[in-house]
């Protein structure tokens, strides 16, 4: 257990690219992809090997409420944070750094996003000792690069300057963010060994990320300030509005990409925020001709493929390196390499 830290739990998005099993009620970190678990029970489980119960916060919107309940059984109601509704990572993390420091002081504060997955536990937790050990000692914003296996244009990245600590997990000054490059770019990036996948997990102490949010995004904080203001007032159609009408940006673009406080722990624990059908089908176990199939589904010569069936009869037949995912909202074929464009796919039916 690492002591005098609080973990918040983000659950935001919708998951488009996991169209037709993600829904705006039901968005992806619910959905029980892996093992029978959702992905923001496979974080809170996570936390809880890090933290005790009573230090664990959800920020989570309001229409999520259920879906969070359904996931996870005996939450402290107390330890909800709700937003009326999405508005990106940096008003949701400002309100959540608030709330915290109003409650307890100026406090380390870990970001968990609630839809990623993790192995190597016991890698992890020295790695965010590590980050820890530095957010207390020093007015750093600290996040962690993973070492990129592939040259994958679905991260972010992150290019490293001065080295602060060798050994077993090194700690480097962040030189520059980049962004989702090309395929091109990425294979520099990986070839270059100076370049790391952003993993979006963050630790700072409250007292830090709010000066940094004052200092870059004022009128943000400001926003966040009064929409905590109106809460505490009861004045919840004025605190719905004003948050509803909060600027919607990134907390890696309003502030990371900006600072010149960041630092980055090199995480070597394998991490995947599994944004797409082709990394939940890289993360489970491949059968016959490395294929996965999820529910019950008919294949026949088919090789490389995720094939996924839910409530419905669904036959596969001579395909290669494919995802067919058949559900009673929706039927997705495409090929692995178009995983990323099913967010056009979910956007193209939401606005009919």
């Amino acid at each position: 257990m690492i002591d005098g830290v609080y973990i918040v739990i983000i659950a935001g998005g919708r998951g488009e690219r996991f169209w037709p099993l993600s829904t705006s009620i039901n968005p992806k970190p619910f959905l029980k992809l892996i093992d029978g678990k959702s992905l923001i029970e496979l974080t809170y489980l996570r936390a809880k090997r890090l933290v005790s119960e009573e230090r664990i916060l959800f920020v989570v919107g309001e229409e999520h409420l259920k879906a969070l309940l359904d996931s996870i059984s005996g939450i402290n109601m107390d330890s909800l944070i709700l937003e009326p509704e999405g508005r990106d990572t940096a008003p949701c993390i400002a309100y959540s750094a608030l709330l915290l420091e109003e409650k307890k002081g100026d406090s380390v504060m870990v970001v968990f996003p609630a839809d990623h997955y993790i192995e190597g536990e016991e890698t992890f937790q020295k790695a965010i000792e590590k980050a820890v050990e530095f957010a207390e000692k020093g007015d750093y914003l600290v996040t962690f690069g993973i070492t990129p296996q592939r040259p994958e244009t679905g991260y972010g990245y992150i290019k490293v300057g001065e080295s602060l600590e060798e050994g077993e997990i090194p700690v480097y000054r962040v030189e520059t963010f980049v962004e989702k490059p090309s395929y091109e770019k990425a294979k520099e990036y990986l070839d270059s060994g100076q370049y790391y996948w952003n993993s979006g997990i963050f630790v700072w102490r409250t007292k830090v990320i709010l000066s940094e949010l004052e200092r870059y995004l004022p009128d943000l904080l400001l926003g966040v300030k009064e929409c905590v203001r109106l809460y505490k007032e009861g004045d919840r159609e004025k605190f719905i509005w004003k948050y509803k009408n909060l600027k919607k940006i990134s907390i890696d673009y309003g502030v990371m990409e900006k600072s010149n406080k960041v630092l980055m722990v090199r995480g070597d624990f394998l991490w995947d925020d599994v944004g797409t059908w082709s990394s939940l089908f890289r993360l489970m176990a491949q059968g016959e001709k490395a294929n996965v199939t999820i529910g019950d589904p008919f294949i026949l010569d088919v090789e490389g493929s995720l094939i996924f069936s839910q409530g419905v009869k669904l036959g596969v037949v001579g395909l290669k390196d494919v995802i067919v995912v058949a559900t009673e909202k929706g039927v997705l074929v495409c090929s692995q390499k178009y995983a990323q464009a099913v967010r056009d796919i979910a956007r193209h039916f939401s606005s009919k």
